[in-house]
Parts: C-alpha cells; sequence; structure tokens
C-alpha cells in the first residue's frame, strides 16, 4: 500500500492501474464449454436465462440473434458477441418461427439446427465461460447487457483470431489445456470489453461508458489506483477536472450509478475476492480498501452484502 504522502502527491497524469483488467481479475474466468453451431433451412431455437456468460462467433452465413431486455440484431459472417451475464435469448433464421427450446449445457462437438441434410448455411462458435460466482453479480452489472462488434469494426480480426484459437484448445485435449484456455478467455474478453462501438450508443451505462469519457476515466483510473484512500465527491470531481456537481451528475449518468456507491462496490468486490483466498485479519482487509477501523468495514459488508465478512468467509470456504 502507498503511504499518504505519496497519495497527495499523486496526479491523472501518472501511471495508474488499468479499472478494466481490476475487473476480470475479479472475475477468475474459464472456458466451461465451446463448440461449433451451424443450421440450415429455416430454424429458431430458444435459450432460457443463465448465470455463465457466453460469446458467438459467426464463421459463415448469418442468423437472427434476439437478447431479452437488448432486443433483435442480425449476425454476418465475422461478427462477434458478448453476453457478459447470460439473460433468455432466441437464436434464428426466421424469428417469427415458434422456438424449440435448447438446454445452453448440451455437450456435442457440433449442434445442427433446422435441415440436417445438405452444407449449412450458417455456422459459428459458440461457447459459455465460468466466473467466480464471489463477483460476478456485483462485476457484471458495470458492464454492458450486449457486446455485438461487427467484422467491419476495429478490433474484430484480432478478437475472430482468439475465438478460433479458443475453439481449436477446447477440443484439442492437448496438455496444459486449462491454463492456455484461461489465458485465453482472458485475451478475449478484454478484447472485447475495450471495444468501443464506431457508432456511439447513448444509451449504455456502465463502466465502460466511464472509461470512455476521457474526464470520467481520470477519477475511474484514481479510484482503482488508491482504492484505500479517503476519497469523497469533491476530490474525485478535482481528479476530473470538474465542478462537483456537474462531476456526480455525469458520473451517474453514464456509469449508471453514484460515484461513491460505485467505490463502495468495488471496496466490497475487492474485499470478498480477498476473503475468498485468504486468512486474511479484518482490520488487514479493511486498511487495504479504506476503512479505518474492522468494525466500520463489518458494517459496510454486512449492510451491503447481507452477512458478516466472518461469515462470508466461512461460508465459500465450505
Amino acid at each position: 500500500m502507498r503511504s499518504r504522502s505519496s497519495e497527495s502527491s499523486s496526479s491523472p497524469d501518472q501511471e495508474t492501474s488499468d479499472p478494466l483488467a481490476a475487473v476480470i481479475s475479479l472475475l477468475h474466468p474459464q472456458t466451461v464449454l465451446s463448440k461449433i453451431i451451424s443450421g440450415a433451412g429455416r430454424w429458431s431455437v430458444r435459450y432460457a436465462a443463465h448465470e455463465d456468460p457466453g460469446f458467438c462467433l459467426m464463421l459463415e452465413g448469418s442468423c437472427f440473434l434476439d437478447v431479452d431486455g437488448v432486443g433483435a440484431v442480425k449476425l454476418e459472417e465475422g461478427d462477434f458477441v458478448l453476453l457478459p451475464a447470460t439473460p433468455g435469448f432466441t437464436m434464428a433464421s426466421d424469428l417469427t418461427m415458434k422456438p424449440t427450446f435448447i438446454k445452453p449445457t448440451t455437450q456435442v462437438a457440433e449442434l445442427r439446427h433446422g435441415t440436417k441434410a445438405g452444407p449449412p448455411t450458417m455456422r459459428q462458435l459458440g461457447g459459455y465461460f465460468r466466473f467466480d460466482r464471489t463477483n460476478a453479480q456485483i462485476v457484471v452489472s458495470f458492464l454492458p447487457a450486449m457486446i455485438h462488434i461487427r467484422r467491419d469494426e476495429p478490433g474484430a480480426t484480432r478478437l475472430r483470431r482468439i475465438a478460433e484459437l479458443i475453439g481449436d484448445e477446447a477440443t484439442a485435449r492437448r496438455p496444459g489445456r486449462d491454463l492456455i484456455l484461461e489465458r485465453l478467455v482472458e485475451a478475449l474478453l478484454v478484447e472485447a470489453l475495450r471495444f468501443r462501438p464506431t457508432e456511439a450508443k447513448n444509451e449504455q451505462r456502465g463502466l465502460l461508458a466511464g472509461l470512455a469519457d476521457p474526464v470520467l476515466a481520470r477519477a475511474l483510473r484514481g479510484m482503482h489506483d488508491d482504492v484505500a484512500r479517503r476519497w469523497t465527491v469533491a476530490d474525485l470531481a478535482r481528479t476530473a477536472g470538474m465542478s462537483r456537481a456537474a462531476f456526480a451528475e455525469r458520473f451517474t449518468r453514464k456509469v449508471g450509478m453514484p460515484p461513491m456507491e460505485y467505490l463502495l462496490e468495488w471496496r466490497i468486490a475487492i474485499a470478498k475476492d480477498v476473503l475468498r483466498r485468504e486468512r486474511t485479519p479484518l482490520a488487514e482487509v479493511a486498511e487495504m480498501i479504506g476503512y479505518q477501523s474492522a468494525s466500520a468495514f463489518s458494517t459496510a459488508f454486512t449492510r451491503h452484502s447481507g452477512c458478516s465478512p466472518s461469515g462470508f468467509a466461512r461460508a465459500v470456504r465450505t
């Protein structure tokens, strides 16, 4: 931890931590399923909501994707989609058809929709990740419901290469497969989450929207770089170079929650990650994330999580 003097001398121009990398590190992503999905003729399938985030890379052809709460989009060859938390969705060649229910955990090398005979008119690589449940709900709330990167947008080619490597590694069963897949999934998430759409989507809110705003990004990086500092809205506004009221309004509108609420969410996420991995005294955890005492930290943690830090640690270890 940095000294108080180093805190006071820090500036937005100094090298700071990367909030996006910090978010992904708390998720501890791993691949649990990856397969080829193909279709021919007319078809429509429905997937129920589930906890694991999912991705899709279109290899050839096209289809429609209608995600609950987001709406329908047409996926073309080379497009990439990431769902940080997968709601119910329909995928189809024709959205007017009544869909057939599909279990997302179906373990097959290739899943075929529609006409079984003849060559497919659509092929995609689909996969699901597993996030550490400890912080998945908190961290996913910082992210957009769906990230759709079209083939002609910057970053699509790099994502395609990584997704294809994941598909190859998931089916090859080589030595060191799990470690390689974990690193590839992390790279895939970084590439997808740092993507900025060519056309601004004003309705998008969350950490990515905040980082896309150069003014708010300075405050976000300051919080992540020195989470133990006794931040106030006025401090964050100065870091961003704005008035207190204008900063608070802009942060809430872009990120989706007030700045001090975001800071609390992030502090609790860090604490949960420490508590699940280490037997660290509560006083040390409290100091690590900016609380002056173990009792103050315990009160804030209990109010936020519905259980005490000690109770949470016991539960996750059993």
